[in-house]
């Protein structure tokens, strides 16, 4: 059992779709704290070589030290997987046996100071998973005109409220700016009646703006369609998302990919076409597992 306290998810089904060679090359696109790529790492010779890549240099050096005892060669890369190509440019040829991107955010990312992923600590509005980006959370609530705010929310959180939110953020912040994410939180709760629900109130509107600060959906295509690029024949790539409107854009894009006509290109086949879900077991000891879908894309040769 590692030590680390973040649990990846599906990582059983992970392992067995990677259908994992002593000898292969694989490349962790969301590496995080390691948890899936320690397991992958394991299952590698000497002769294996595992990359990895994280935007977030802080949870790449918590990865870094996790596999440090694994036998397998190891590049670690900090960027963003939408630029994958300029990333692996000092590999010139490389191919993928696999490719994992598991979308989710590890507990040091949802935890970590300064973050202000999650309003269950008490931390400065920031959202940005990479620090040199230019345009923070805390910039969108206190200088977003109202119908933009609004859009934000109902776009990328599906808020049914989005323009009571935004109403509610704009009239806050003529008293004080809002700075921390307790004060957005306090602030969305205000539009919802009071009576106990499944998720809290403001969990929409913190993931429209995450998503927004770091441009994830445009992220997600562009990497999607680097990933094909570099798998090797009978390569696959593996996807795990957690809401919506990520697994729309997923699942479009594989189905594009399988119904290309013969052109001559590289070829795909869904390798499951119903997505694989987590089990009652391990949502019962993970939650954070219960939205999770695990889709499966191989390359085929013509």
């Amino acid at each position: 059992m590692s030590e680390y306290e973040h649990r990846p998810v599906l990582v059983d089904e992970v392992v067995t779709c990677l259908q994992i060679t002593p000898e292969g090359t694989y490349l962790d696109c969301t590496t995080g704290e390691g948890g899936h790529a320690e397991e992958v790492g394991r299952r590698l010779s000497s002769e294996g070589t595992l990359f990895m890549l994280d935007v977030d240099a802080g949870v790449l050096a918590i990865a870094r030290e996790r596999l440090s005892r694994t036998a397998a060669r190891k590049v670690f890369i900090r960027g963003n997987f939408r630029d994958m190509t300029q990333l692996l440019r000092d590999y010139p040829g490389i191919g993928f046996d696999g490719i994992l991107m598991d979308l989710g955010f590890s507990s040091e990312q949802l935890a970590g100071v300064g973050k202000g992923f999650s309003f269950t600590h008490d931390q400065p509005l920031d959202m940005r998973l990479d620090d040199t980006l230019t345009v923070s959370a805390r910039d969108v609530v206190n200088s977003f005109p109202e119908d933009r705010i609004s859009d934000i929310i109902f776009t990328f959180g599906e808020e049914g409220r989005a323009r009571q939110v935004a109403k509610a953020i704009v009239r806050r912040r003529q008293r004080a700016p809002i700075e921390m994410t307790a004060d957005l939180a306090e602030t969305v709760a205000t539009v919802f009646p009071s009576r106990h629900t499944r998720i809290h109130p403001a969990t929409k509107s913190f993931q429209a703006l995450r998503i927004y600060v770091n441009d994830e959906l445009n992220a997600l295509t562009d990497g999607l369609k680097a990933a094909t690029t570099v798998l090797k024949p009978n390569g696959r790539l593996l996807v795990i998302s957690y809401h919506s409107l990520e697994d729309r854009i997923v699942k479009r894009l594989y189905l594009a990919l399988c119904e290309r006509p013969d052109s001559g290109e590289p070829g795909f086949r869904l390798v499951n076409k119903k997505v694989i879900r987590p089990s009652d077991a391990e949502v019962a000891t993970n939650r954070r597992s219960r939205s999770a879908k695990l889709r499966v894309l191989e390359r085929v040769q013509r």
